[in-house]
């Protein structure tokens, strides 16, 4: 008789534990990576592909930002991203990639063999024979998000230089690839974002984690610019959660703080910042 009460009062345990295990594999089993992504790294290529052509290069490269080491990675490539492109990590300054970003100007090598800043890590782990360089910044609103890099010309070795013209066109497609590259970073951070919030909703039953979205943006390298949008977007869903009222002074308060910006767009200063 004991045992039969033990089991009817434990039974509501036993259920929530049930629900909790199913909530559990549901959350692990979600995940919008590349839901945002996919459309725009498709992008980056085929604009990475023309700019190719156009420039009469043999490889061309996009090279971002590596948040955890201060330096860059590379993101895609004309001739195929292998898992020894993606490995590699080019520490802060090294390179004339490294030099571009650090100095925010274009920089064309006639032959890298001459040059001292070069850095041949990337050709020992693949086994490409860099000779000729273009490599231009991408740029996004005066912040660098990278470089773009023309390497060699088709056909063989000895190669045309790369010449102002060329320094010129490269500057232009530069524009375009930087702003895709910007959105796809922020689409990937989007995204992991999105999985986290999805995951501390369906399981925030089984154990407090009303912070996690915060300690995952602290925890995620990423540049200060991103981590302002993202601390914005969740204050943001914060107080649209709480209620009616405070949802519509949200609006009314961001709706005029665009209107302000608006007005002041370029008067940087205005403040004293």
């Amino acid at each position: 008789m004991v045992n039969e009460e033990s089991k009817k009062e434990n039974a509501p345990l036993r259920a929530t534990k049930t629900i909790a295990a199913h909530l559990s594999e549901v959350a692990g089993s979600i995940d919008v990576s590349n839901s945002l992504t996919a459309a725009l790294r498709r992008g980056i290529d085929e604009l990475l592909m023309r700019a190719n052509a156009a420039m009469d290069s043999a490889v061309a490269s996009v090279l971002v930002r590596d948040e955890d080491g201060g330096g860059l990675k590379f993101l895609t490539a004309t001739s195929g991203v292998t898992e020894e492109l993606l490995a590699l990590r080019l520490p802060p300054g090294a390179g004339i990639a490294g030099l571009v970003l650090s100095t925010h100007q274009p920089m064309a090598v006639a032959d890298v063999s001459h040059e001292g800043s070069f850095w041949s890590e990337a050709d020992r782990r693949t086994g490409f024979k860099t000779v000729t360089i273009l490599a231009t910044p991408l740029a996004v609103e005066h912040e660098l998000v990278g470089v773009l890099e023309f390497v060699n010309r088709p056909g063989e070795p000895p190669y045309p230089p790369f010449n102002p013209n060329e320094m010129d066109r490269a500057a232009r497609f530069a524009e375009p690839i930087a702003r895709l590259v910007d959105a796809y970073e922020i689409a990937e951070l989007i995204e992991a974002l999105v999985n986290v919030s999805v995951r501390n909703a369906l399981t925030k039953t089984l154990k407090p984690t009303e912070g996690a979205q915060r300690e995952w943006l602290t925890d995620n390298p990423m540049s200060s610019s991103r981590r302002d949008l993202l601390s914005l977007w969740l204050s943001v869903q914060e107080v649209v959660s709480a209620g009616d009222a405070e949802r519509k002074l949200c609006r009314e308060m961001l709706e005029s703080l665009a209107q302000f910006a608006r007005r002041h767009k370029g008067q940087i200063g205005e403040f004293g910042f």
